[in-house]
């Protein structure tokens, strides 16, 4: 939670997309975020969340908007 204390936070879960290799949909509840890819994993979640979404298939995760707002990509949806 240290992270957390001093900027805004967001509960997100990170779900892998079905059609599209190596991306994964992030999402607040029932609102979609966006997509992630699996290489910018690394850069929104901690050494520990990654840890645990790999290794223990954890979802959900309390991550700074500010690490969400560079890495997501808003799907274009024709």
């Amino acid at each position: 939670m240290k992270k957390c204390e001093e900027t805004e936070c967001l509960v997100v879960e990170i779900h892998k997309h079905q059609s599209k290799p190596f991306t994964y949909i992030v999402s607040n509840g029932n609102n979609l975020i966006g997509e992630l890819v699996e290489d910018d994993i690394m850069e929104v979640l901690s050494k520990k969340d990654i840890k645990l979404f790999y290794n223990r298939g954890l979802r959900k995760f309390l991550v700074p908007t500010s690490r969400l707002k560079k890495m997501i990509v808003k799907p274009k949806y024709c």
